[in-house]
C-alpha cells in the first residue's frame, strides 16, 4: 500500500508543473471527475506521509501579492481560465504522461510468484526455479482469486492518479493566476491573449518554463498533499469493498496436508522450512521498560 501511495504522489507531483507549462488554449474543457466521497481512517503510513508533505510544504514560502499585483489578479485569472479549463489539467496529464503508468505497473509485484513468496515466507528471488505454471498452481491453492485481486489493484492505480490530478487542479490554477499577476503587467496580460502573436507572447514562452519550477508551484503541490494522502488512506477500504465477493486467501496452515506437501514439492522447501519462514516473519515488539 505504501509503495502505491508513493508512486501516485510522485507521478502527480511530476505531472502537474509540466502540464501547466505545456498547456495550450486548444485543449477542450472536460467534466471534472469527482473523487470518491467515501471516507475511512488513514493508516499510520498515510498519516506519516501526510505529515512529511506538510513539513515539506513549509519549506516553500511565497511572498504575498503587492497591491499592484493583486489589482492584476482578476485579469490573470481570466487568462488562466482560458489556458486551463476545468478538467483540462487531468486530461492533459493523461495525454502527456500516460506512458508513466506502464513503468509504474512494472514496479508493482506481478504474477503468481509474489503471491507464493508471500504465502511461504521467502523472497521472490528464491522461487526463480519455479515455473509460472507451478507458481500459478500454488497461488491458486492459497487464493483461487489471486488474478482478480491483482487486476483490481492495478486497475485502481490509474483511476486514483486521475483523481489526484483532479484534486490538485484548483490549487494549481490559483498559483498560476498569482504568478501571471506577479510576472506580467496589465498590458502584457492583454497581449498574452494572442498567444505568441506579440513580443509579449515571446516573453510568456520564456517565462512559462521557469514558472513551472517556481517555489510557488512547489508550495501549491505540497499544500494539497496532506489532503491527497488522506484520500489515499481510503484506498485499502475501497479495495476491500471491491474484493468483498472474492473468497478469502488461505494461509499455509489452512492448507490440507496434501496441499502443503504439494507446495513443498513444487518449491523445493520442506514444510518445516516454510513454517519456520512464516514464524520468523512475525515481529515481536518488546514491552516498554518499566518506569523508574
Amino acid at each position: 500500500m505504501r509503495k502505491i501511495a508513493i508512486m501516485l504522489a510522485a507521478t502527480a507531483a511530476f505531472c502537474a508543473p509540466a502540464s501547466l507549462a505545456a498547456q495550450d488554449a486548444s485543449v477542450p474543457a472536460i467534466e471534472a471527475v469527482p473523487a470518491d466521497d467515501s471516507t475511512s481512517e488513514p493508516s499510520d503510513d498515510t498519516q506519516a506521509m501526510a505529515a512529511f508533505a506538510g513539513m515539506m510544504g513549509g519549506a516553500f514560502k511565497a511572498e504575498p501579492l503587492t497591491p499592484e499585483q493583486a489589482a492584476r489578479l482578476p485579469q490573470a485569472e481570466a487568462i488562466i481560465t482560458r489556458l486551463i479549463p476545468e478538467g483540462a489539467m487531468a486530461e492533459m496529464s493523461k495525454q502527456m504522461f500516460g506512458s508513466i503508468l506502464g513503468p509504474l505497473e512494472g514496479l508493482m509485484p506481478s504474477g503468481a510468484k509474489p503471491v507464493v513468496a508471500d504465502r511461504v515466507g521467502v523472497g521472490p528471488v528464491e522461487l526463480d526455479s519455479l515455473s509460472e505454471e507451478q507458481a500459478a498452481e500454488i497461488a491458486s491453492l492459497f487464493d483461487p482469486a489471486w488474478k482478480e485481486r491483482e487486476a483490481i489493484t492495478k486497475g485502481l492505480v490509474p483511476e486514483m492518479l486521475s483523481e489526484v490530478i483532479t484534486l490538485m487542479e484548483p490549487t494549481m490554477r490559483k498559483a498560476m493566476s498569482e504568478l501571471y499577476a506577479i510576472r506580467f503587467t496589465s498590458a502584457e496580460l492583454t497581449d498574452i491573449g494572442g498567444f505568441f502573436a506579440t513580443e509579449t507572447g515571446t516573453k510568456y514562452a520564456r517565462e512559462s518554463f521557469s514558472m513551472s519550477s517556481d517555489p510557488r508551484i512547489m508550495a501549491a503541490s505540497m499544500e494539497v498533499m496532506p489532503a491527497m494522502f488522506g484520500m489515499l488512506g481510503g484506498m485499502e477500504e475501497r479495495m476491500k469493498a471491491r474484493m468483498a465477493s472474492l473468497p478469502q486467501p488461505r494461509g499455509f496452515a489452512e492448507l490440507s496436508n496434501e496441499e502443503r506437501d504439494r507446495v513443498a514439492e513444487l518449491t523445493g522447501f520442506s514444510v518445516r522450512r516454510i513454517e519456520s519462514n512464516l514464524k520468523a516473519r512475525v515481529v515481536t515488539v518488546p514491552p516498554p521498560p518499566p518506569a523508574e
